[in-house]
């Protein structure tokens, strides 16, 4: 971490114009207050409580510990086992650096993360700001930096909960720095901290090096280096170390990324590699497969950039291997340009066209594309709020007209309110089931996990137990099913768990209010909350 900050020591205030500073400070602002709204409403959901969980436990010693992340393993997502107050998160995703924010979490709580997701983002623009200075004309190293904080490959994944990608344009930017100037130390201690952001950045650092030994004749044998030190770091992490902890990356998370070149095969990242070579035409089908979908996700990424990527080399190699990942994988996650993986292309995005702009500078003068790249940065944006990513913008913008979904930002506090008094009914320490808006207000604890879908989990000891508290909110969705297939769904499983939770007598109701259940464990029920959970369980779907 010293080297990351020795690496930004140079960055001082008076390097920055005040347009700068200006987008900047305006992009941290407004990211931090949608993070806080999301919070706020009940926005954020299900990997934000992950997170603040493994961070939370983390603190506490136990380190990668999360409840929520068990239920997310292939043991309880394919063969119905029960979560574990244990599991170690490291089996699926080796997110160290991340893990190291911990402390912020014990000091700050939930606000942690959206400050040091918002802050890294922001961060990045300044670095890149510097870099670009230094190469290009003051004012196209300025309209660079704006399309940075204005593509909806950055704000997608600005607005959506926490993740530990978001380390990526940093490290990703300062280890091309360091490839530029031939600084091996700040290479290869940028390039180190990159690959402790997960194991699957190696797949984005192993392009780095990979465009410096074919493009930097003087930083070849560092490019060379950076390749290697990838590939033995994600080959011994995704084949020795992790598996020792959890099979779900063989099991669960590469057969949903590569289940469709694999046809029933299992194993690790070289059974992947290896069907891909010796499948050529199958993975020369998922390449193209949909073609829209492909069309769209290699469109909206070059389009803050007036479309340069298409015409560089540079960008081309630095983004090789994280874009041919994204092309083969399936799954609705795997082309969407707003989501978090994403940004294992912003590094070479951004790079690569600051380099074709340093070869071709005298474009620059053409009013006619300076003007056509306003265009589309305008185009960009617009399109990216319109299309209201992971419903962020759904207090000011009606998620369908057409039957009007729409809930107020008044209604949302006051479903917030809701929640908020539910969860004061709960002790700190007391385990918890809650469904998924509740999650992020209930995650700093040890036991913590999703209903309808598990109540009961391992404790340390190996043993079976339920949890002490349930929370559920039927109301939460009645708004949204009209448009919403999925939250009718959920709805009717959480009905259908409640009936019988109160059936079995294993609950009882101690609080209902505004379509919110609270019950706990062992007690009976109150006469007027039992009315009130009937009434809410015979309520037909909206």
């Amino acid at each position: 971490m010293s080297s990351l900050v020795s690496g930004l020591r140079s960055y001082r205030r008076d390097n920055f114009p005040w347009v700068v500073l200006g987008m900047a400070g305006g992009f941290w602002l407004v990211g931090l207050l949608i993070q806080f709204w999301r919070l706020e409403s009940l926005t954020a959901t299900y990997d934000q409580a992950l997170f603040l969980q493994e961070l939370w436990s983390t603190a506490r010693g136990h380190f990668f510990e999360s409840s929520l992340s068990s239920e997310l393993s292939a043991a309880v997502a394919n063969q119905d086992a029960l979560p574990s107050i244990d599991y170690l998160h490291l089996g699926q995703h080796a997110n160290v650096l991340t893990v190291l924010a911990a402390p912020l979490v014990a000091l700050v709580g939930r606000w942690a993360l959206p400050l040091i997701q918002v802050g890294l983002l922001a961060l990045a623009g300044l670095v890149l700001w510097r870099m670009a200075s230094a190469r290009l004309s003051r004012p196209l190293a300025i309209r660079l930096t704006a399309s940075y904080y204005f593509s909806g490959t950055v704000i997608g994944p600005l607005v959506e909960n926490f993740h530990d990608l978001c380390w990526l344009p940093l490290l990703g930017f300062l280890v091309v720095d360091g490839l530029l100037k031939q600084g091996w130390r700040q290479v290869m201690a940028c390039s180190f901290l990159m690959l402790l952001v997960r194991e699957d950045a190696g797949l984005t650092l192993f392009s780095l090096g990979l465009w410096a030994s074919l493009r930097r004749p003087g930083a070849r044998a560092i490019g060379l280096m950076v390749m290697a030190m990838s590939l033995v770091y994600v080959a011994v992490m995704t084949g020795w170390i992790q598996p020792q902890f959890d099979s779900s990356l063989s099991d669960r998370f590469l057969q949903e990324k590569f289940g469709h070149l694999l046809q029933g095969r299992t194993g690790g990242t070289f059974t992947v590699l290896w069907t891909m070579v010796t499948h050529p035409l199958r993975l020369l089908a998922a390449l193209v497969s949909p073609p829209g979908t492909t069309l769209a996700f290699l469109l909206a990424p070059a389009l803050p950039l007036a479309f340069i990527p298409f015409v560089s080399l540079d960008v081309a190699l630095m983004v090789a291997v994280p874009l041919f990942i994204a092309l083969v994988s399936q799954g609705m996650s795997a082309l969407s340009v707003t989501l978090r993986y994403v940004l294992a292309l912003v590094p070479g995005l951004f790079m690569g066209a600051m380099l074709w702009w340093q070869a071709h500078s005298g474009f620059w003068s053409h009013l006619w594309f300076r003007r056509f790249w306003t265009g589309c940065l305008a185009l960009g944006l617009v399109l990216t709020l319109a299309s209201n990513p992971h419903r962020t913008f759904s207090a000011l913008v009606p998620d369908s007209f057409s039957p009007l979904v729409h809930v107020s930002p008044v209604a949302m506090l006051q479903r917030s309110a809701t929640a908020r008094h539910a969860v004061g009914l709960v002790p700190d320490n007391a385990s918890v089931a809650a469904d998924t808006p509740l999650l992020p207000l209930l995650a700093e604890r040890e036991v913590a996990l999703r209903f309808p879908k598990n109540i009961e989990y391992y404790n340390r000891q190996d043993q079976i137990e339920s949890v002490q508290w349930v929370l559920a909110f039927p109301g939460y969705y009645r708004s949204l099913m009209p448009l919403f297939r999925q939250e009718t769904s959920r709805w009717r499983s959480i009905n259908k768990a409640l009936q019988e939770l109160i059936d079995e007598g294993r609950y009882g109701v101690v609080s209902c209010a505004d379509g919110l259940v609270v019950l706990r464990n062992g007690v009976e029920s109150s006469s007027d909350a039992r009315r009130c959970l009937d009434a809410l369980l015979a309520l037909e779907p909206g």
